[in-house]
């Protein structure tokens, strides 16, 4: 993920959305893809293929307008066929002691933050796997401690 650029603002809707006629009318439905990807292109595009595809399959009548649970169906659906971005970040962007800090972190929830202090204690000798996490923006600093930068990678690792 390193040095990717990424699409910021409501770009995102009208990229991922607009050729596809679905609409996501509701803005808590953007954001929430937006908050799911942190406007990651691929990831965008990951993900709306996913409830593009659930959206095929339903009922026409409900086809064009997309849910907040359309969108938490596809998150599954979304990781298995992404399985090759997620799976080149855990085996060739971190060592082992990377993959172990971002499963720790990933299993505390959606949005949380792991002081600097409990991740020490648990991994006491990762001062340098904390910084090429920062530095591949796998995570992020927040006030005394860290999170996962895009939700959905974090996803990966619970």
């Amino acid at each position: 993920m390193k040095n990717t650029p990424l699409i910021r603002g409501n770009g995102n809707h009208h990229l991922s959305v607009s050729p596809m006629t679905i609409r996501l009318l509701q803005a808590d439905l953007d954001a929430a893809v937006l908050q799911l990807t942190r406007c990651h292109p691929f990831l965008v595009q990951l993900l709306c293929a996913e409830i593009i595809v659930l959206k095929n399959e339903q009922d026409p009548s409900i086809r064009r307008l997309a849910t907040l649970a359309d969108v938490e169906a596809a998150i599954p659906k979304a990781l298995k066929s992404g399985v090759f971005f997620f799976a080149d970040i855990q085996n060739n962007q971190v060592d082992a002691t990377g993959q172990a800090i971002l499963g720790f972190i990933a299993v505390q929830g959606e949005g949380a933050i792991v002081s600097r202090q409990t991740l020490l204690q648990q991994f006491p000798y990762a001062d340098i796997t904390f910084k090429l996490l920062l530095q591949r923006e796998l995570i992020e600093e927040v006030d005394d401690g860290y999170s996962f930068q895009v939700e959905l990678i974090r996803r990966w690792f619970v």
